[in-house]
């Protein structure tokens, strides 16, 4: 069961075995039935989640829409960074779009391992890593450059969301998408 998230913490750091123990052991899994609330728009994020099975979405509502933040599938880290680290309600919220199931590391297990040893520190870079991934959707790159890297680097939303979601994850409309799409064959 920890196989991914362990693989996962050993991308940020050369954790030691008992450093990963100590780490797994505070997880906790909570399974997310479709459409069910990891995290709703005005509540405090609590912690880091990674995302073991289904997909979830990272949305905030704005006039009569939804504006996609986030796209996850199994083996992502889900945070709302800006709630977390400030401890301010979250502007967004953050849903199952499938049956899902994320394993939780709360802000206080966190504080424990930083606690115990320093080199807990380096769970900061979940934080950093996320935050990566939002600014990289907001980089000054063409539309067409930000499609063909998405589509290179995350191939599996295309088969997991609707277009519409991707397109508004984008910045885009549905039709400017489409065209996109037609265009880069």
């Amino acid at each position: 069961m920890f196989a991914s998230i362990t693989k996962s913490l050993l991308q940020l750091h050369p954790f030691s075995a008992h450093e990963l123990d100590l780490i797994t052991v505070r997880f906790v899994t909570t399974p997310l039935k479709k459409g069910e609330f990891l995290l709703k728009a005005g509540q405090v994020c609590g912690g880091v989640h990674f995302l073991e099975r289904g997909s979830l979405v990272q949305y905030r509502q704005q006039d009569d829409s939804d504006t996609i933040d986030g796209l996850y599938l199994p083996g992502d880290w889900v945070i709302d960074n800006l709630s977390f680290v400030s401890r301010k309600p979250a502007l967004a919220s953050i849903s199952a779009f499938e049956d899902s199931a994320v394993m939780g590391l709360d802000v206080s297990s966190i504080h424990e391992l930083i606690g115990i040893s320093p080199v807990f520190f380096v769970l900061g870079k979940l934080l950093e890593h996320n935050f990566i991934g939002v600014e990289g959707k907001l980089s000054p790159k063409s539309i067409d450059e930000k499609y063909v890297e998405l589509l290179t680097t995350r191939p599996m939303l295309f088969q997991v969301f609707p277009l519409k979601h991707i397109a508004s994850y984008l910045q885009i409309t549905p039709e400017t998408l489409s065209r996109i799409r037609s265009r880069i064959k």
